[in-house]
């Protein structure tokens, strides 16, 4: 969870710093500016994920001594645990920089059901559903399992936004 932290936070400043050119690219109805950034910002999104997936695959004891002093018993079950997990980062900054862009599109109302659905409802209900359908060690699935179905809303809602916009 302290290294999804640090991969939010890497999605919060793509975020962050597209959000006001969109924005305002947006207002001025300069769809083809909106969609090159988004192309650039879905690069960069992608990059990060793979990039801190890819550590953490590489390095999962490295960064459970990062941030605690390990048993050998924890040092032992942590490298599957730490890598069903970061399989979640790979669509962790996708989804949560879409917050940004819908929030610059003047759609609040899809970034809200965003963050609420992947912070909240999908990963509560299957960090309760999972192990009593598949036993306990299945609740690490939880999160990759949400974001990749947030990521199917997001994807689908951006497409719809781009469209509309580009009609217009």
């Amino acid at each position: 969870v302290n290294i999804s932290t640090f991969v939010q936070c890497c999605a919060y400043g793509v975020g962050q710093a597209a959000q006001p050119i969109i924005s305002q690219n947006y207002g001025a109805g300069r769809s083809d500016r909106v969609s090159q950034l988004l192309r650039y910002c879905l690069i960069s999104c992608a990059v990060i994920g793979a990039a801190w997936t890819a550590a953490v695959i590489a390095l999962p004891n490295g960064f459970i001594k990062l941030f605690m002093s390990p048993t050998a018993a924890v040092l032992a079950i942590a490298p599957e645990i730490m890598r069903i997990y970061a399989v979640s980062f790979l669509l962790l900054p996708y989804n949560v920089f879409s917050t940004y862009y819908f929030q610059a599109m003047l759609r609040p109302g899809t970034s809200v059901i965003i963050s609420v659905s992947r912070g909240i409802v999908i990963s509560g209900a299957l960090i309760m559903l999972l192990p009593l359908l598949l036993g306990s060690n299945s609740v690490w699935f939880a999160m990759p399992i949400a974001e990749a179905a947030t990521a199917v809303y997001v994807t689908a809602s951006i497409a719809k936004v781009q469209k509309a916009f580009a009609k217009a």
